[in-house]
């Protein structure tokens, strides 16, 4: 490859000009213009690294590892040395190093110990645009260095992605624009054809049936490109994990599949893994990439000249009054659906397919709202105080947090006991600060040196679990063996007792690969778990402390708790619980303690999707509450007996309302407001994205009312209803058959009990004679016998139904054929989808 052709070396001596004679310089350029890769050997030929290393940052770990290793082949030099990466948990430098690849994680680690980067020269902060909250956080902190290095330089690099709110920010510091080559890219905008409703809603639907739409729309659009013999390979963004391993299977089926290189990326993938969307497809083949918004910009793939863009990401939404988490996927915005059409363009003409419409891509925000306005910002807030700064709220963020979003990090880390009451940093919070993981995992292993020093390393495990990927991994056609596989690892302990037991067996496993494969696990992800248990016990030891195991299962899962005090819940009526912040919490059915309804709980984290879960859990006595707090103890005895408290106020929707193209009359039935939803009238916004609207209708019921008379889902929440719309089959409810007070016996009667599988949680009429519909569940006790039951509540009959197919799982074994096993799987999966 001929480096010097790229872009970037065309405007090098304007680069280095505006630097010579500025502190800070902003680079704007497309992707593709080589200024990330090219930019530090650029700056170290110009005998920058003379001053100090050059540092970059990068968002991502992928990005670190492929740039370093990219440069270092440039520069005819190995890992480490005149070129390094380093990550969280992994260091690839040495004393020789000049060129540093890092994450920004890191950058912010190093400033604890050298807050005006003395090693360093320059810092060149790459995909600024992103606009992480950890790029965010930098760039205030390289202010102050500015201010007190007058030598220091630095580099804003960004893509064309509102690149004057740098340069304004840096004192109107000059602007170089590299223009790079691009070609002509056709739009067509081809939504799926059972979506077209969307002309009338704003946002886009995220239920399965319309991921399946897109999906078969997908692959229409590829067999046209097959069909035609376009030259170039094809780019197809996605959501999420999930939806890509939907579309490679769809894709790999179809009658063109064997003509295509299908190839993931997303970042749970491993290194070699993502490296293969780089290298050129087979002859004969097309490469298909199937990708996150990773590809946006962060990698630049050559040879596209086909993107089939969803119009969808998922972005993580923190609710700082409640302490909890959301991973909602929503509509791109305008720039990132910019960034994505011009993947087609880099080396030729292309065509980029939306599958939405012009009225909406022309309604969609300008650009994606920054991290640090949807995000916790109790880890920043921590390392301010690391670093003497206690005012807060006046700290110079190039786009200022909210107060409420400050206020809830101060309050999560006093919690912690991590603040003393001047806002300086606490023993207990210097103590966190030396672990490069988010204030409550780090407060879990500081409980344990200071109180229950015998389950420091059982800590250190949690905590390792906690801060990476789930290992669990659930291949479609194999839910069945995959299930029973991590059963083996419960403990009725929950699920932080099932961790150990699951880090332990992998340890002593005399093959870990082998051992991931036979037990369903993410190789990769395990491995990332042992390195961070290892490098925290590393730190651990540094501080003075032994590394000790064997104490009691209660004081490992006080520290636990400690650390995630906002995270235990008490018990509230069947199967519900609530925190001091959030109410109607549900323990998630992936976990150990499902339907196990202890009275107190400690969750790793508590996530909203369909419903709001807890994950990661484990029960507490009450003897263990007494010891992480009596004051938490009583206020969660207080508020159980009295309630929320809340009232919410709700919109004045008077007589009717209008969802989608339909309106719907207003009755108030027991004092409650509630649509009455016909379902003539309802049905025909199945496939609309009324889903992304729900919210709006917070406080209102609803009623589905069938042919006049027969209801279903009364007085249900209007959201819920909305959200569940897309997958209702409520035209088969009146002739749906199901078998009423019929036990069947596992042993004696399995094929007529699975016959029944796949009608589970589909409308059904209650009781012969009533008007009333239900949702069928499975009941199941343990001695083998499962029943049908009719549930009015759809999350009921949900959670009834994964907890009894897990039974079965576990009953069935591995003596039953490939058909009866293919039934279970399914029936799992469709249940599980519903989950989000």
């Amino acid at each position: 490859m001929d480096y010097l052709n790229l872009p970037v070396y065309r405007h090098k001596d304007l680069i280095l000009n505006a630097l010579q004679n500025n502190q800070v310089i902003v680079v704007e350029s497309p992707t593709g213009s080589g200024k990330t890769t090219q930019m530090p050997v650029i700056l170290h030929a110009a005998g920058y690294a003379d001053r100090g290393i050059i540092g970059v940052t990068q968002p991502r770990r992928i990005a670190a590892v492929s740039v370093s290793e990219f440069i270092a082949r440039q520069m005819g030099t190995t890992l480490p040395g005149l070129v390094g990466y380093k990550m969280r948990f992994e260091d690839r430098t040495d004393q020789s190093t000049a060129i540093k690849i890092m994450t920004d994680g890191i950058l912010l680690q190093e400033m604890k110990l050298d807050p005006y980067l003395s090693k360093y020269g320059t810092i060149v902060v790459d995909e600024a645009h992103e606009r992480s909250l950890n790029i965010d956080f930098i760039l205030g902190l390289l202010k102050r260095v500015l201010e007190a290095r007058k030598e220091f330089k630095v580099i804003i690099s960004s893509a064309t992605i509102n690149t004057q709110v740098f340069s304004e920010y840096f004192g109107e510091c000059p602007v170089v624009k590299i223009d790079a080559i691009t070609y002509p890219v056709t739009v067509i905008y081809d939504p799926p054809a059972t979506l077209e409703v969307q002309q009338a809603i704003q946002g886009s639907s995220s239920s399965q049936a319309a991921a399946d739409a897109r999906i078969e729309k997908i692959e229409s659009i590829v067999g046209r490109v097959q069909e035609e013999r376009r030259k170039g390979d094809v780019l197809i963004f996605l959501p999420g994990e999930k939806m890509i391993k939907d579309c490679m299977v769809r894709l790999a089926a179809a009658p063109y599949g064997r003509n295509l290189q299908l190839l993931p990326l997303y970042g749970r993938l491993g290194k070699e893994e993502q490296e293969r969307v780089f290298l050129p497809a087979p002859r004969g083949k097309t490469k298909v990439v199937i990708s996150t918004n990773i590809a946006e910009t962060s990698v630049t793939i050559d040879g596209i000249t086909t993107v089939i863009d969803s119009g969808l990401s998922k972005l993580n939404y923190y609710n700082p009054r409640t302490f909890t988490s959301s991973l909602i996927e929503g509509p791109i915005s305008k720039a990132s659906g910019n960034q994505r059409k011009g993947r087609a363009g880099r080396t030729q003409e292309g065509t980029c397919y939306r599958l939405y419409q012009r009225k909406d891509f022309e309604n969609r925000p300008l650009f994606t709202t920054e991290e640090i306005y949807r995000t916790d910002l109790s880890e920043v807030v921590l390392r301010m105080a690391d670093l003497g700064i206690t005012a807060f709220e006046e700290f110079d963020f190039i786009s200022p947090p909210g107060r409420e979003g400050l206020i809830a990090a101060i309050e999560t880390l006093n919690l912690l006991d991590a603040l003393e009451a001047d806002r300086t940093l606490s023993k207990i919070g210097k103590m966190m600060t030396d672990f490069p993981l988010p204030p409550r995992q780090s407060r879990i292993i500081v409980e344990a040196i200071l109180k229950y020093p015998d389950v420091t390393q059982e800590t250190i495990i949690a905590a390792a679990f906690l801060s990476t990927q789930s290992p669990y991994l659930l291949p479609p056609g194999e839910e069945m063996d995959a299930r029973r596989a991590h059963h083996s690892f419960r403990d009725p302990a929950g699920d932080f007792v099932s961790y150990l037991k699951l880090y332990r067996a992998y340890k002593a496993a005399k093959d870990p690969a082998k051992f991931c494969e036979n037990n369903y696990l993410d190789e990769r992800a395990m491995g990332e778990i042992a390195n961070v248990t290892e490098q925290l016990e590393q730190i651990v030891s540094a501080m003075g402390v032994p590394i000790l195991n064997g104490g009691s299962t209660e004081d490992y899962l006080c520290s636990v708790a400690r650390g995630l005090i906002q995270f235990v819940c008490i018990r509230e009526g069947r199967d519900m619980y609530r925190s001091l912040t959030a109410d109607r919490i549900l323990i998630h059915p992936g976990s150990v303690m499902f339907r196990m309804d202890p009275q107190y709980i400690v969750a790793g984290e508590i996530v909203r999707t369909t419903r709001m879960y807890a994950m990661s859990v484990s029960p507490l006595s009450r003897n263990a509450l007494m010891k992480i707090s009596p004051d938490l103890f009583e206020a969660l005895d207080a508020n159980a007996a009295k309630g929320t408290g809340k009232s919410r106020k709700i919109r004045d929707f008077t007589n009717h309302i209008k969802i989608g193209a339909e309106v719907f009359d207003i009755e108030t039935v027991k004092g409650k407001k509630t649509v009455m939803l016909p379902w003539e009238k309802l049905s025909r916004l199945k496939d609309a994205a009324v889903t992304d609207t729900a919210g709006i209708y917070k406080g209102l019921r609803g009623t589905i009312i069938l042919n006049g008379k027969f209801v279903l889902l009364a007085g249900e929440k209007l959201e819920l209803i909305l959200t569940l719309l897309p997958s209702l089959d409520v035209e088969g409810a009146l002739t749906r058959k199901w078998p009423r007070k019929k036990n069947f016996n596992v042993r004696e009667e399995l094929d007529s009990l699975l016959g029944f599988l796949p009608i589970l949680v589909t409308p059904a009429l209650w009781k012969q004679g009533k008007k009333e519909l239900g949702f069928l569940c499975l009941f199941s006790d343990d001695d083998g016998n499962y029943w049908f039951k009719c549930s009015r509540g759809f999350h009921t009959a949900l959670n009834e139904s994964i907890s009894s197919v897990e039974s079965l799982i576990d009953e069935l074994g591995d003596d039953v054929d490939i058909e009866k096993k293919n039934i279970v799987n399914q029936t799992y999966r469709r249940l599980s989808e519903y989950l989000g």
